[in-house]
C-alpha cells in the first residue's frame, strides 16, 4: 500500500517521518523520496500490507493527510486498470474477448506482409538518411525477455527495474501477468533489425527499457510509472515510449514528465485501446505525443481511442512484433501479428529516434531553445506538419490527429523550416458524451493548475474515467470495483463544476449500481442457439443444440413458433405497447438475419428486438410476490406452474435477500445457519475494506451501514444490519474472474437478529450436485451492465437498447426474481476450473443477482451452488458448494447439510 505526498518545497525527511508518526500513532511505515530529480515528492508505504481496500478509501485516505501535512496533494496508487491489451491467442477465448470482438479487437491476419507497419509510416525511405545510429528510446514497460529480434537492439547498461531497484530488466513472464511479454514486443517494434522478422522503425538506435509494470492485471500504480520516466532523465535518453495507460491522472507522473520534456526529451504515449472517444492518461497529458491508430488501409484502427487530445496516427492493427510467452520453453524466435496503440507508440518513438540521429541532439535543443519550447513540442509540430493523408478516403483529423506518420517527410523537413507549434485547443471534442466532456474539461484545468486541482484532480480523474468506464465499456475491460466508489469528504467539499457535471450526467443515466466481475472463459451461445430453443417445461436448454441446428430451425418452423411466442408474451407483459410493436414489426426480418448468421449492421429497431426475443424465448425470471410466483406472470405457464407444484418456494425464497450499503443495491445473499448469510466475496469487496497484512486480514465496515433485506421487494420491512466477517475466500476478486479463486463470504447479521423472523430459515446445502436435476436461482438482478448492450452497427455500447428493453418489458429492479434452467457444464467442465468447484448453469441473472442461491429442484431442495459470475449469451457459473466444503478453503460451518 503506497501513497506519494507532493510537497510545496523539498521537505526535510525526519521532520515529515516524525509528523507521520505522531499522526498514525505508530512507526510501522516506511518513507522515501520518490527520486533526487523529484524533490518534492516523498512516497509513504506500508511494508507488508497488501493492497486490498477500494480505491475510493484510499483517496480519502490520501486526503486527510493533506491538511496536516501541509501537502499540495497526496495520491494513493490504486492499481489503476491498464487499458485492455490483445489477449493471448493461445489460451481459451473468454468472455470479455468476445465482447472485445466486437467493440476493438480484429481478427489476426498472418497473411500481411510483415514489413507492412514500417512502409505506412515510410521509414524504409527515412533509412537512407538516418537508421537511428546513437539515439537512446527508453521504455518503461514489463521489461524485456530474451529474444532473437532483440539482438543488438538493447542498450542493458541504461536499464533498470524500478520494482526491486536492480540494474536487471528482466521480464518474469508471470502467468499471473494479463500481458506477458509486452515489454518485448514493444521494444521489436522500435529497434529490431531490417533483417529479422520483425521489422522496427529505427534499426539502429538502442532501446533501454525500464521495468515498472509488474502485472498489467492487477494494474498500473503511477509512483513506479513516475519513477521509471526520470530514470529516462538520468540516462540521458533521447525518446520515451509510453505504451501504458489508463483511466487515471498523477501529480508525480505529470512532474515527470514536465522534467523529462524540459531535459530534451521527445515522449511518445499511447492513446489507449477499446476506450474509443476517451484518450487516457499519460498520453493526455501536455507533455506527451498521443497516438491514435490505423491498419494496412489507411482507416482507423477500430479499437483506438480518438479524440482532440491525438496528435497523430500510425499502425496499430495487425502489427508483427515479437512474442515471448510463459509457457513457450524459453523459444526466442515466435513473432506474430499484434494489434493496440502500443505499437503505434512504439513506431513512432522510433521515428523518433531516427529524427534525432539524423538532425543531431545539439542541433536540434539548439533550435528548440532559439524558439523558446522544448525539443517534445519542437518534434511534435515537425511531424504533424510532415504527417501524411490516407491513400484513400477522408481523414478525421479532429479525431486521429493530422494524418498518418511519415518518416521520409520528416527527416526532409529542415529544422529551420518547421512550422509554429499551434496553440492546443481547449473545447471538448466530437463525439463526446457528457462525462467524456467532463473528462476533457477537467484534463484542461488540471493543467492550468488552478483553484483546488493540484489537490483533487487525481480523484477527479478517478472518478469520471470510473463513470464512464461504467456506462460506455464492453465486458472484458475491468472495472476498479463492484461498485460505484464515493467521493472522499475532501472531493465532497471542493468538488469542481466540471467534476459535479460529469457525475450528474453519469448517474441521470440510471446506470446499474454494481457490475459482476469481468467474465473468464464460459461455453458461449449464440443468438441462433437462443432463439431456436424451445424451452418447454424446461426440457430443452439453448446449449442442447448447435448452432448450426439453430439455424436451420430458425429457417423452418422455429420462426413462427418464436414469432407467436413473442405475441403471446406481449398480450400479458404490461409494458409499453407501442414499444412492443415496434419489436413485433421488426421480429421477422430479426429472426431472419440471425438464421443467416448475419447481424452486423442492426438498426437500433432491430437490435432492440433481437435483445427482447432472446429475453421472451430465454429461461424466464419470475417476480416473487408474497413468497412465490404470481399465476398472472406473463410467462407463468412454461415454468411457473412446474415450480409451484413441486417446490417450497415461500420458504426458500424468504431466506434469500438483497445486500445494500447505505442503500445501494450490491448483490445477494441467503441464510445458511442462524445469523450466518453467504454471498460473494467481491459483493464482501463492494462495501468493506480488507487489511491484510503478516498477521492475516481484517475487515472494516467503515465504508457505510451494511445490511440484508428479505423482504420481496427490498422494501425495508425485513432489514437486518450486517456487521461482521465470519468467513472469505482467501484470494481477492478485484471484480475479475478466477475459476481458481473462491468468490464466497460467509457475514454475520447483528447480535440479536438471528431469532427475529421465524419464517426466515437457513437453506440447506446440497451434498452432491443432480447432473440432471433442474435449477433455480433466487436473487435481485440489478439494472442490466452496460456489457449487454453492445451495438454491432458502431461496435459502441448503447443505453438506448437498454431503455427501450425497459419499456418493453416494464422490467423492475431490485426486487427477488426466481429464475428457473440448468446446469449445462459439471466441475472440471470448463477451462480453468482446476480447483473442480464450478459449474456453469442457464438461468437467467444480471449484475445484482451476485450471490445468489443456486437451488437444486430435486424432491428435498437444497442450494447446490454460490452464483458468481456470467454475462449475456453465455452460461452463468456457480461454486459447488460441496466441492468448497471438502477443499483446503473449507469446511463451510455451521451449515446443515442433506
Amino acid at each position: 500500500m503506497r501513497i506519494s505526498l507532493e510537497y510545496p518545497a523539498t521537505p526535510d525527511l525526519a521532520v515529515e517521518r516524525a509528523k507521520l508518526e505522531a499522526l498514525l500513532g505508530g512507526t510501522n511505515f516506511d518513507l522515501q523520496p520518490l527520486d533526487a530529480l523529484l524533490p518534492e515528492f516523498l512516497v509513504l508505504q506500508f511494508p507488508g500490507v497488501e493492497r486490498r481496500i477500494a480505491p475510493d478509501t484510499l483517496y480519502a485516505a490520501a486526503d486527510a493527510l493533506v491538511g496536516p501535512l501541509q501537502l499540495v496533494s497526496a495520491v494513493p496508487d490504486v492499481g489503476v486498470t491498464f487499458i485492455a491489451a490483445p489477449e493471448d491467442p493461445d489460451r481459451p477465448e473468454s468472455v470479455g474477448d468476445l465482447f472485445l470482438s466486437a467493440t476493438c479487437w480484429v481478427s489476426e491476419d498472418t497473411s500481411v506482409d510483415r514489413d507492412w507497419a514500417v512502409k505506412a509510416i515510410r521509414a524504409p525511405q527515412a533509412w537512407a538518411r538516418s537508421m537511428g545510429t546513437g539515439a537512446v528510446v527508453a521504455q518503461p514497460d514489463t521489461g524485456v525477455a530474451l529474444h532473437q529480434e532483440l539482438n543488438q537492439a538493447l542498450d542493458l547498461s541504461k536499464a533498470f527495474n524500478v520494482l526491486d531497484g536492480s540494474a536487471d530488466p528482466a521480464d518474469p513472464l508471470q502467468s499471473s501477468m494479463q500481458n506477458p511479454g509486452h515489454g518485448t514486443s514493444t521494444a521489436s517494434v522500435v529497434a529490431s533489425r531490417a533483417a529479422g522478422g520483425v521489422f522496427g522503425s529505427a534499426p539502429g538506435a538502442k532501446v533501454a527499457p525500464v521495468r515498472c509494470v509488474n502485472s498489467v492485471i492487477l494494474g498500473l500504480d503511477p509512483t513506479p510509472v513516475a519513477k521509471a520516466i526520470v530514470h529516462a532523465v538520468s540516462i540521458n535518453a533521447d525518446v520515451i515510449s509510453l505504451s501504458l495507460g489508463g483511466g487515471f491522472y498523477s501529480p508525480a507522473i505529470g512532474k515527470a514528465l514536465s522534467k523529462a520534456a524540459n531535459a530534451g526529451i521527445i515522449i511518445v504515449a499511447a492513446g489507449g485501446n477499446c476506450v474509443q472517444p476517451v484518450v487516457v492518461y499519460p498520453a493526455s497529458d501536455p507533455n506527451c505525443i498521443a497516438m491514435a491508430g490505423v491498419n494496412r488501409f489507411d482507416q482507423p484502427w477500430k479499437g483506438s481511442s480518438r479524440g482532440r487530445r491525438i496528435d497523430v496516427s500510425a499502425p496499430a492493427e495487425n502489427v508483427y512484433v515479437a512474442v515471448r510467452r510463459p509457457d513457450d520453453d524459453g523459444a526466442t524466435n515466435r513473432i506474430k501479428p499484434s494489434q493496440g496503440t502500443s505499437f503505434a507508440t512504439a513506431l513512432t518513438a522510433g521515428v523518433a529516434a531516427l529524427w534525432v540521429s539524423h538532425f543531431g541532439r545539439d542541433a536540434i535543443r539548439g533550435e528548440a531553445m532559439r524558439r523558446g519550447i522544448t525539443v517534445n513540442d519542437l518534434f511534435r509540430a515537425a511531424l504533424k506538419a510532415t504527417a501524411r493523408p490516407p491513400t484513400i478516403g477522408a481523414w478525421d483529423a479532429q479525431r486521429f490527429g493530422a494524418g498518418i506518420v511519415d518518416a521520409e517527410r520528416l527527416l526532409s523537413l529542415r529544422l529551420p523550416a518547421i512550422p509554429a507549434a499551434a496553440a492546443p485547443e481547449s473545447a471538448s471534442g466530437p463525439g463526446e458524451d457528457a462525462i467524456a466532456a467532463a473528462i476533457s474539461s477537467a484534463r484542461d484545468q488540471i493543467a492550468a493548475g488552478a483553484g483546488d486541482w493540484n489537490r483533487v484532480g487525481a480523484e477527479a480523474m478517478f472518478l469520471l474515467n470510473d463513470a464512464w468506464m461504467r456506462e460506455n465499456r464492453a465486458t472484458g475491460v475491468p472495472m476498479e470495483s463492484a461498485a460505484k466508489p464515493r467521493p472522499s469528504p475532501g472531493m465532497q467539499a471542493r468538488m469542481p463544476a466540471e467534476v459535479a457535471a460529469g457525475l450528474a450526467a453519469a448517474q441521470a443515466s440510471a446506470l446499474p449500481e454494481m457490475e459482476p466481475p469481468t467474465a473468464g472463459p464460459a461455453p458461449a451461445l449464440t443468438f441462433a442457439r437462443k432463439l431456436a430453443a424451445t424451452n418447454s417445461q424446461g426440457a430443452e436448454s439453448s446449449t442442447a443444440i448447435s448452432p448450426s441446428e439453430a439455424r436451420e430451425r430458425l429457417k423452418g418452423t422455429g420462426k413462427d413458433r418464436l414469432l407467436a411466442r413473442a405475441a403471446a408474451a406481449f398480450d400479458r407483459v404490461p409494458g409499453d405497447q407501442a414499444a412492443q410493436r415496434v419489436v413485433i414489426e421488426a421480429a421477422s426480418g430479426v429472426i431472419d438475419r440471425v438464421a443467416n448468421d448475419d447481424i452486423t449492421g442492426l438498426d437500433i429497431n432491430q437490435r432492440v428486438a433481437l435483445e427482447a426475443l432472446v429475453r421472451i424465448n430465454d429461461r424466464p425470471a419470475y417476480r416473487v410476490v408474497d413468497g412465490t410466483i404470481a399465476p398472472d406472470d406473463p410467462l407463468f405457464g412454461e415454468w411457473g406452474g412446474l415450480l409451484s407444484l413441486i417446490v417450497d418456494l415461500p420458504r426458500l425464497s424468504a431466506a434469500v435477500g438483497r445486500i445494500d450499503l447505505d442503500g445501494q443495491h450490491i448483490g445477494t445473499g441467503f441464510l445458511i445457519g442462524p445469523g450466518r448469510v453467504m454471498t460473494n466475496r467481491h459483493v464482501l469487496e463492494a462495501c468493506c475494506d480488507e487489511i491484510f497484512g503478516p498477521g492475516g486480514s481484517e475487515w472494516s465496515f467503515g465504508r457505510g451501514d451494511v445490511a440484508i433485506d428479505f423482504s420481496d421487494a427490498a422494501d425495508g420491512t425485513a432489514r437486518f444490519p450486517l456487521t461482521r466477517v465470519l468467513d472469505a475466500g482467501r484470494d481477492p476478486i478485484r471484480n475479475i474472474e478466477f475459476l481458481e479463486h473462491l468468490d464466497l463470504a460467509i457475514l454475520g447479521m447483528s447480535d440479536g437478529s438471528t431469532g427475529v423472523d421465524a419464517i426466515r430459515r437457513p437453506l440447506p446445502l446440497a451434498r452432491r450436485i443432480e447432473p440432471q436435476a433442474d435449477v433455480m436461482v433466487i436473487g435481485f438482478p440489478a439494472p442490466p451492465g452496460t456489457s449487454a448492450m453492445v451495438d454491432p452497427k458502431t461496435g459502441l455500447v448503447s443505453l438506448e437498447i437498454a431503455k427501450r428493453l425497459r419499456q418493453v418489458f416494464g422490467t423492475d429492479y431490485g426486487r427477488k426474481y426466481v429464475s428457473p434452467g440448468r446446469i449445462v457444464e459439471l466441475p472440471g467442465g470448463l477451462a480453468q476450473d482446476t480447483r473442480l468447484w464450478v459449474v456453469a448453469h442457464d438461468s437467467t441473472t444480471l449484475g445484482g443477482s451476485s450471490g445468489s442461491a443456486m437451488i437444486q429442484i430435486t424432491a428435498n431442495p437444497a442450494v447446490a451452488g454460490l452464483h458468481f459470475s456470467g454475462a449475456p449469451l453465455t452460461a452463468n457459473k456457480a461454486h459447488v458448494l460441496a466441492k468448497v466444503d471438502t477443499s483446503p478453503e473449507g469446511p463451510i460451518a455451521d451449515a446443515t447439510w442433506v
